[in-house]
């Protein structure tokens, strides 16, 4: 039977090498997240590595290093030569380290806020559009209420409370006697 793991770092550790190897290569894939995800995007678009080559203007080999490289070692170019051929835009977020998450959601609320006055500005003065627009602003609305609430539910403490079940005295006495002469 197939194990199933829940991570590449589950199916290294796993394998019959030294502790030290296995580290080395779990810290490998974790200097990789960038380049991996380059790989499952172009994959996404249905895209070789010869085609997004083509698109880059460079060679397949090109693409193979840089979908290989360690994250710190890709260029900003490389970024955009490669997001280019996907068709896809790239966006940079500089950030305080110590930002708080609450601050983090309440920034992209705020993002989120600008993207809808434009998409409302866009749209005035032509009434199919601005009928488009409110229509996407109850599907916005519907969509974050959601999430919200999926995210406040799972927060929410379930406690296995004992329930307390009082009867008639009559029955409460039948049922104690039955556990005693069980």
């Amino acid at each position: 039977m197939n194990k199933k793991y829940k991570s590449v770092s589950d199916l290294i550790k796993s394998m019959d090498l030294p502790k030290e190897r296995q580290q080395e290569h779990i810290d490998y894939i974790n200097k990789r997240r960038l380049s991996r995800l380059l790989t499952v995007m172009r994959a996404q678009k249905g895209m070789n590595q010869q085609q997004a080559a083509e698109k880059c203007g460079c060679t397949q080999s090109r693409i193979s290093k840089l979908e290989y490289k360690e994250d710190r070692k890709i260029t900003i170019g490389e970024l955009l030569d490669y997001s280019d051929a996907l068709d896809l835009e790239i966006s940079v977020h500089f950030l305080p380290k110590k930002m708080k998450i609450v601050d983090r959601v309440k920034l992209h609320a705020f993002e989120i806020e600008k993207l809808l006055q434009r998409l409302v500005k866009l749209s005035k003065g032509d009434k199919k559009m601005e009928k488009a627009a409110s229509g996407f602003h109850n599907e916005c609305l519907t969509s974050m209420l959601s999430i919200i609430g999926k995210s406040q539910k799972s927060i929410r403490p379930r406690k296995d409370k004992e329930l307390t079940v009082v009867g008639p005295p009559e029955i409460e006495h039948m049922i104690e006697e039955e556990c005693i002469g069980a």
